[in-house]
Parts: structure tokens; sequence; C-alpha cells
């Protein structure tokens, strides 16, 4: 199967969304958008409360965004999904039942491994998705440089052995916002991978000093 650099789709992520104001979210989106990113993701904070999200949502989405909500908790999921996100970051076999409410409004999900599984736990996550006609991405994650990035990396290649025509996903924020280094090259390099597995879609944010400008260099090197 040959791939485009163009199929890859670009979300960037608002780290720490429940504690910026609405003013500073709509700013961030603004920036993501204009800086290349085809999907704005909201981050949640596990166990911080996030009662605007719905209303969030709503203006990104009026504003002519596409939304993904990035969280694990079943109601913050219903909530973006009904507010118009078309994308739910992440499930697994801790909250797969919480999918079960998303089928029939579109929405995609992203499936992730049990915490401190391996791809062998995949599987049955994806299979009640199917079952329930739920569409979704596979992102078998990626870990940073020194605790296990290379073997990460062996996960998304068995994975693209194993389901050939899968959708998968990468967090390549994930090594660029935490090695202390340059993030263009590092970027470039990490779209290439994607390329060649037939990754088609990233997730990447700009929280550390060096890693400014990620979204704009991810959207260069594809």
């Amino acid at each position: 199967r040959n791939y485009g650099a163009w199929d890859i789709e670009i979300l960037a992520e608002i780290n720490n969304a429940p504690r910026l104001t609405r003013a500073a979210l709509r700013t961030a989106a603004d920036y993501f958008r204009a800086s290349g990113a085809d999907i704005i993701d909201v981050g949640c904070t596990p166990g911080l409360a996030f009662p605007d999200l719905g209303d969030v949502v709503r203006e990104l989405v009026a504003a002519g965004m596409r939304v993904s909500v990035d969280t694990f908790d079943a109601d913050q999921m219903r909530i973006a999904v009904a507010a118009g996100a078309e994308l739910v970051l992440s499930v697994n076999g801790s909250n797969i039942e919480a999918a079960r409410n998303l089928a029939g409004t579109g929405a995609r999900v992203v499936v992730v491994p049990d915490l401190g599984g391996t791809i062998e736990t995949l599987e049955p996550s994806f299979d009640k998705l199917t079952r329930w006609s739920i569409p979704y991405f596979i992102d078998p994650i990626l870990e940073p440089i020194g605790l296990g990035f290379m073997a990460s990396l062996e996960r998304y290649a068995e994975v693209r052995r194993r389901y050939p025509e899968a959708e998968m996903l990468m967090g390549i924020g994930n090594l660029t916002e935490l090695t202390a280094a340059d993030s263009t090259g590092v970027n470039a390099m990490m779209i290439a991978v994607c390329q060649e597995l037939g990754v088609r879609a990233v997730l990447t944010t700009e929280v550390i000093p060096w890693a400014r400008g990620s979204v704009r260099e991810v959207d260069i090197a594809r």
C-alpha cells in the first residue's frame, strides 16, 4: 500500500485546557489552526472538572474548526461529542464501555493498549468498537528516548503488519516535548516514519520551549 505524506492529519493539543480561560483557549486554537493543524485537540486534565467543555467545543466548531477531546472520562467524552467533537482520545479496556455511548454519532475514537499492557490488549477493545460500528484509530503509544523509544517504534511496525488496513495515530509530542533538542529535525524524522508505516494522524503540542513551532514544523514536514 502506498501512502501519501499529505494523507497525514495533524492534531494539535491544547494542554491543561480546564485551567485556561475561554479567551486563552480560543487564542491557542486560532494559533494552532494558523500553524497548519487539521484538528484542535482539547486536552482535559484527569481529576479536574471542566464545566465549560461543551461550550468550548461548540465555540471552536462554530468557528469552523474540527475538534477532538483528550480524556478517559465517560462524561467528558459524551459532552464533547454532543457539542461537535469528532474524535475522542482515548479508550482501552478500562473505559471501552463508555465508547458504546458514541455509537451512531459519527465520532471516531483512539484505541490504546491497557495501562502497562502489550499490543495484545488492543484487539478486545477494537473488536467491540467494530461490533458497535464506531470507527477508530490504533495508537500503540510512542515512548520517549531512554524509556522504550525503539521498542515503541517496533510496536507500531508490528501493529501495521498485523492490521494492514487499520487507521493509526502517533503522539509525536511524546518525543519532541521530552527530547531536549531542536524539534525541527525530530518532527521531520517522525513524519517520515509515519509516512512509511501509513500512520495517518499525528498528535503534537507546544508546551516546552524547544518544541515551540512544532505544529508548523510538522505541517511543513508532511
